[in-house]
């Protein structure tokens, strides 16, 4: 790093731009700097229960500080001038910070007070498939603020090679953020008594989705997919779990497309692994990711995935694991649901296959990775 630190010691900017980020996925990192002695304040919208929980139940140093996704909005600016105010009370040492606007004001903010800046990108706000003027602002920004960065670090090979060329000593790729499998439950699973209550009936197979109810998350081709398939077959059901904006929405498409004998929106579930054992196929269409955290745990739960061709997807899902199509393509996600739905030992095949390639994702291998991180910039 250009300004030297050792974590020990040290007091921690951790910025992020919502509190779910944090709760679903950023706790045991949050800890490990914690056990190298660093003090770490999470900085971060109030979205929901999270928030709350992250500060009784986790112990987390939580600060509210209202973010919006989209970096260009005046929320931000607000942001920013918090944040300033807050570098001046609290004197951090470290700016570490997550997702693309969290990543543009903390390095604002390493750049304002000359901090050492760690950034996490879960996923580039330019990719393939989006538009070229947004990928040409967006992609400019990401290249200027490099200058600020001290550790760049992504987790798909897209935003990789897409860093190549920045002026970032030292830039990094990790597997994701992972699994963390202590969140599973181990108890004994009652398949049957689980399937009633969800309405599945005996013969029926579960297409399986999980993810937020928003517009890249692409929900409303994979009902008009599901409709098509039903056209032709009535042994399934196909689950959605999760909650957004579109959740209604969506009800009413279900609705629309004379699916809803085949459809079962199930809204926020905190027994997401044992719906995802008894589940045959785990179907996933975003417009685009930065590494899903959904598809690794079907894998994990050694399913087969239909998913799109996109960033993030395609670093985890090829051909031995299931079947990669266009997000829009309805008749080749249909295809490679049926030939999963008419093939047992294909499904078999291509679930052990997610279960090892995995296996690199699990958080104690991702633990590791940033563990060397730290040591080659010296922070430990």
């Amino acid at each position: 790093m250009k300004n030297k630190v050792k974590l020990k010691g040290a007091k921690v900017l951790f910025l992020c731009t919502t509190d779910n980020m944090i709760w679903q996925f950023l706790v045991p990192h949050i800890k490990d700097l914690n056990s190298f002695g660093a003090t770490v304040d999470c900085v971060c919208s109030k979205t929901g229960f999270w928030f709350d929980e992250l500060r009784d139940k986790y112990g987390l140093n939580m600060i509210e500080v209202e973010m919006k996704r989209k970096p260009i909005n005046l929320t931000n600016l607000k942001a920013y001038k918090k944040l300033k105010l807050l570098q001046k009370q609290n004197k951090y040492n470290l700016i570490y910070c997550q997702q693309p606007t969290g990543g543009l004001l903390g390095r604002f903010i390493g750049k304002k007070f000359k901090l050492p800046v760690i950034y996490t990108a879960h996923g580039f706000f330019f990719f393939k498939g989006n538009s070229a003027l947004k990928n040409l602002i967006f992609k400019s920004a990401e290249r200027y603020m490099a200058k600020y960065t001290d550790v760049l670090i992504t987790m798909n090979d897209e935003d990789f090679q897409a860093t190549k060329s920045w002026k970032v000593k030292n830039k990094y790729q990790i597997h994701g953020i992972g699994i963390d499998l202590k969140k599973f439950d181990e108890g004994k699973l009652d398949s049957s008594k689980l399937k009633s209550r969800l309405g599945i009936r005996e013969g029926e197979k579960i297409i399986l989705s999980v993810s937020e109810f928003i517009k890249r998350k692409n929900y409303s081709t994979m009902l008009q997919t599901i409709a098509s398939l039903s056209k032709e077959r009535k042994d399934f059901k196909y689950l959605l779990c999760g909650t957004g904006v579109l959740l209604d929405e969506m009800k009413a498409l279900s609705v629309e497309l004379g699916i809803e004998d085949r459809v079962v929106f199930l809204g926020y579930r905190k027994d997401i692994d044992k719906i995802m054992e008894i589940s045959d196929i785990f179907f996933h269409q975003s417009f685009h990711e930065g590494l899903t955290m959904g598809i690794m745990e079907a894998m994990h739960f050694s399913l087969p995935v239909v998913t799109s061709n996109v960033r993030g997807n395609k670093d985890l899902i090829d051909e031995n694991g299931g079947f990669i199509t266009s997000p829009t393509d309805v008749e080749a996600q249909k295809l490679g649901l049926a030939t999963l739905l008419d093939d047992d030992s294909l499904r078999k095949k291509q679930g052990e296959y997610n279960h090892n390639k995995v296996k690199d994702y699990y958080l104690d291998s991702v633990r590791n990775e940033l563990l060397q991180i730290y040591k080659e910039n010296e922070l430990i």
